[in-house]
């Protein structure tokens, strides 16, 4: 990529520049460059940003070029700058603070999502149904890759679970992505919120779950860390609830929701030759399964 071309258009130069993901640099120590093709993706997240921003949410503010555009398209790819936002990501749960930092985490999610339910209206994202899609591609790749990492029974039965379920849990704009390399801290404070690239209409309780399984990857055998994720869960969903509440249905939706993202998370992993993380999302799964019932008695409680 011939970086000093797009970085003229905003007058930045001379610069080290450090690859962070596929798709993104650090530019020195002030900016992110970011890249991508698809455009309606980008007009949505720049429009989550603004809108989050006008809300006091720290988001990364979008530095115009020199021209006074947003982003500039070359080689029909999309590019735009933002400020870096100061903080570091969460690295290791288990080894801080953890039921304080669970707490702020939820509290964290929470205000995200009243945030976003005062500007979804205005902002065009993807309206998902999970359990459609959940029937749909996963369940096809599933079949047509002959997925043998999980048994056929309890499949059938987090679909049926999940079909009973989904309709009635509360919808809205949700981040689909919030994992803890997509928040920043610094001294236990929250500095931003980052990475609206999937963000969608779904389930609330959703982006709950997602974060409380990432505190499980590659954990399931560590006794003392499953112990700790049950208190994390706990205080996960006591942080949430301390800033909006969540209704009895979406308590009780949390292990099959959880379910059903690890079976999505194996399906994308197999249809991306990913054999090593796809095998460790079913591991996941089939300990969630286990373990079904705790969290539900633990969710009842809450």
């Amino acid at each position: 990529m011939e970086f000093n071309r797009i970085l003229d258009k905003w007058d930045i130069s001379n610069e080290p520049i450090k690859q962070i993901y596929s798709s993104a640099w650090q530019i020195g120590d002030k900016y992110v460059l970011k890249t991508g093709k698809d455009i309606n993706n980008l007009h949505s997240n720049l429009l989550i940003i603004k809108a989050l921003s006008e809300q006091n949410i720290p988001v990364a503010t979008v530095i115009k070029t020199m021209d006074g555009l947003d982003y500039i398209v070359e080689d029909n790819s999309y590019f735009f700058i933002s400020k870096k936002i100061d903080g570091e990501h969460l690295t290791d749960i288990y080894n801080s603070n953890y039921p304080e930092l669970a707490y702020l985490i939820g509290q964290v999610i929470g205000k995200l999502h009243v945030a976003f339910r005062e500007c979804q209206e205005d902002i065009y994202c993807y309206d998902n149904n999970f359990y459609d899609e959940i029937v749909g591609w996963v369940c096809q790749t599933f079949k047509n890759k002959d997925i043998t990492l999980i048994p056929d029974n309890i499949l059938k039965q987090c679909v049926s679970e999940l079909k009973d379920v989904y309709p009635n849990l509360p919808r809205q704009l949700i981040h689909r992505d919030i994992h803890p390399g997509n928040m920043l801290f610094q001294n236990n404070n929250l500095t931003g919120y980052i990475d609206f690239d999937l963000s969608e209409i779904n389930a609330r309780v959703f982006d709950i779950c997602y974060m409380s399984l990432s505190f499980l990857i590659d954990n399931t055998d560590d006794k003392q860390k499953t112990k700790k994720w049950f208190e994390i869960l706990n205080n996960v969903v006591n942080g949430y609830n301390s800033v909006t509440p969540l209704s009895s249905e979406e308590k009780k939706a949390m292990p099959v929701m959880m379910l059903a993202i690890e079976m999505l998370f194996v399906a994308y992993f197999v249809n991306n030759d990913n054999t090593e993380a796809a095998e460790g999302s079913a591991k996941i799964l089939l300990w969630l399964w286990e373990n079904k019932e705790q969290i539900s008695s633990q969710m009842e409680l809450l």
